[in-house]
């Protein structure tokens, strides 16, 4: 079922109201929706969108599926190309309701806005706290599709079509990937709709306190054989460390926070490992998001790709390159632990 097709409109006002929105034509698909809830959530989705586009640079969204059943509109989700990954949401520390992923449209990238109907149905609600959280989310995801835009205006042909010389190089790249995005797209969307800040740093410090012990069980439980059954699930925890700073990162930098304004944070740091790596991320993230969209080599990309393989380096097992894509590894946790 589909409803309302968006197109930018333009409203006399003052401030950002005035500017002209980014929102193009498009169209918002819903699964599982009668046809009059389907028109009037999809009229207010349009609305709220065309609305973000004014200060989100939102021109390559190709969509909006809203869905009850949010794996699978995920997992059905067309995306223009012959691929096994399987679109999956958060389903740990955090529950995911919304995703933007990327999609090929006649060879042309483009990020599709994927969101529960749970959630997305608080636009028509009338408690006000469920109105921001949409608003918000809806915020964020639009973010995501100015963060998607920038990458690929800069290094076109990239993503959706990049090979891995190794398995290594790949797992450092998605969490460079899932940094960057979080940071980034917390960081133009603020606090739009609500300020996030203390749902990351419940959600970090839930991550952080929980860290060691992921990471002991998945040493103690590999037999050996295939090292990679264990170094690419370490790179995944521990990326995923970086990932929820980053979400908290970006949302601090944004309103001129650090976190030396969430004291909570601070005092956990104070007492952890991570506590070297929270702020040298901070500043990474900071290097790259000041030079948004005009990026001409990864460089400073690469100095979170660095960090996780240091990470993993340090807590773990040393980890030696050969030339032709293979490595090797010499797990010591447990042997030694700073």
């Amino acid at each position: 079922m589909e409803a309302d097709t968006a197109s930018p409109q333009e409203e006399s006002s003052s401030d950002w109201r005035s500017n002209p929105s980014t929102c193009p034509d498009f169209v918002v698909s819903f699964m599982g929706y009668e046809q009059d809830a389907a028109e009037r959530l999809g009229a207010e989705i349009g609305g709220a969108l065309r609305s973000l586009g004014r200060i989100i640079d939102i021109a390559n969204l190709d969509g909006v599926t809203v869905a009850y059943d949010y794996d699978d509109a995920l997992a059905q989700l067309d995306r223009g190309y012959e691929t096994s990954f399987a679109l999956e949401r958060t389903n740990d520390v955090a529950t995911g309701i919304a995703m933007t992923p990327s999609v090929l449209r006649n060879d042309v990238l483009k990020s599709h806005i994927v969101i529960s109907g749970d959630i997305a149905d608080g636009l028509l609600d009338d408690d006000e706290g469920r109105q921001r959280g949409i608003v918000h989310t809806l915020a964020h995801e639009s973010a995501h599709v100015e963060t998607t835009a920038a990458w690929d205006r800069c290094f076109p042909g990239e993503l959706l079509r990049t090979s891995y010389r190794s398995n290594l190089d790949a797992w450092r790249s998605q969490v460079m990937s899932a940094c960057w995005d979080e940071y980034s797209a917390c960081r133009i969307c603020g606090d739009i709709g609500y300020d996030p800040v203390p749902g990351y740093a419940q959600t970090f410090l839930k991550v952080l306190s929980e860290i060691d012990g992921k990471v002991d069980n998945l040493v103690a439980g590999f037999e050996g054989g295939n090292a990679d059954t264990l170094v690419g699930p370490i790179f995944g925890a521990f990326g995923n460390l970086m990932k929820f700073a980053c979400y908290l990162q970006g949302a601090l930098a944004d309103a001129g926070r650090s976190r030396d304004d969430v004291p909570e944070v601070t005092i956990a740091l104070s007492n952890s490992w991570f506590d070297r790596y929270f702020d040298r991320l901070a500043i990474a993230c900071a290097e790259i998001f000041d030079e948004f969209g005009r990026w001409t080599d990864k460089s400073k990309f690469e100095v979170i790709s660095d960090m996780v393989e240091e990470i993993v380096e340090e807590r773990v097992a040393r980890i030696w390159n050969h030339e032709d894509g293979t490595y090797s590894i010499f797990i010591h946790r447990g042997l030694a632990r700073a």
